[in-house]
């Protein structure tokens, strides 16, 4: 391909054209070429939104973590630096609220995968019949509701004078119990109100990972005498590992944001029974005003979720190429 380039230039009446030839330039555009550059105009709208909804948001948070700065005075700002992130470190109610969001994290996910994995069992042997196939549309049913909307359910089923559970436990013998107003029950209620949405979502991955395992490890394993649990253990779980891996990073980082279910039904009492680290973050920013201080503890439950997914998706390339 010749490509020339003229350039005119006028002094009066007197026109000076030059011109002059690059040469040959050898700019191949073949098929592959052509889907690069579409399919970076596809994902472009995506990448925008992206950064002006994540990447922005998110260097603005590590710029106000470093002010002293009030929501009410956004024009007043005083250089800190670090001190709001060792202030957090030395905050016995942000430690508090690390504690309560681990064990609600690892105490949802025991249950979710305990749970899980046994739902996915009862499917798996009822896939070929179609009541299998009703029950398990039905069982998905509560990850489709929003958090907000499953905390407001509860509250109800779990209310202490007009709730059914306590109904239910009465006409047992047992005590009525303030599902969210005892200290050491609150934590415990949104556990389980959390494993019950989530446990689906785990059920679905467990199911996907057992239905791709060949016929011929499970007729080997019943010529082995294997009983139930044995298969469980030796072909079932090691055959799924990777999918459960990639269960919990995804659980694990809803778990660090989870914010909505707990503001709806404890709002993070009673106390700090039930303070989260999302919650610490809202409390700060909104509540007490402290911009700075909550963007602080913003950027390091961020940090602590990117710390935790690096971590989880290096070992799981590494079982891969084991």
């Amino acid at each position: 391909m010749v490509v020339v380039f003229d350039v005119k230039i006028y002094l009066g009446d007197t026109m000076a054209q030059i011109s002059y030839s690059l040469g040959k330039l050898v700019l191949p555009l073949s098929k592959i070429d052509l889907d690069k550059r579409a399919g970076f105009l596809f994902i472009f709208p995506a990448v925008l939104y992206l950064i002006f909804l994540s990447v922005f948001p998110f260097l603005y948070s590590v710029y106000l973590s470093l002010y002293d700065v009030k929501l009410t005075r956004l024009d007043k700002k005083y250089f800190v630096g670090l001190e709001n992130y060792l202030n957090l470190l030395n905050d016995p109610l942000f430690l508090k609220s690390i504690l309560n969001t681990a064990i609600l994290t690892v105490s949802s996910m025991a249950i979710e995968i305990v749970l899980g994995f046994v739902c996915a069992k009862i499917f798996l042997s009822l896939r070929e019949q179609r009541v299998g196939q009703v029950l398990r549309s039905m069982s998905i049913l509560p990850m489709m509701i929003t958090p907000i909307c499953v905390g407001l359910i509860f509250s109800y089923i779990l209310n202490p004078t007009l709730g059914i559970a306590n109904y239910l436990l009465s006409n047992v013998g047992v005590e009525p119990l303030s599902w969210f107003g005892d200290p050491s029950v609150a934590l415990l209620s949104v556990i389980l109100i959390n494993a019950w949405q989530w446990t689906p979502f785990m059920m679905l991955l467990m199911l996907a990972g057992l239905v791709s395992i060949p016929d011929s490890l499970y007729e080997a394993a019943e010529l082995e005498g294997a009983k139930w649990y044995h298969v469980a253990r030796w072909v079932e779980l090691p055959a799924i590992k990777d999918v459960i891996l990639i269960g919990i990073i995804l659980r694990v980082i809803d778990n660090l944001k989870l914010f909505d279910l707990v503001y709806v039904t404890t709002r993070g009492g009673p106390g700090d029974a039930t303070e989260l680290v999302t919650f610490f973050a809202y409390r700060q920013d909104f509540r007490f005003f402290q911009v700075g201080y909550g963007s602080a503890a913003a950027v390091l439950i961020l940090l602590i979720s990117i710390i935790i997914t690096t971590i989880a998706v290096r070992y799981l390339r590494r079982m891969q190429n084991d």
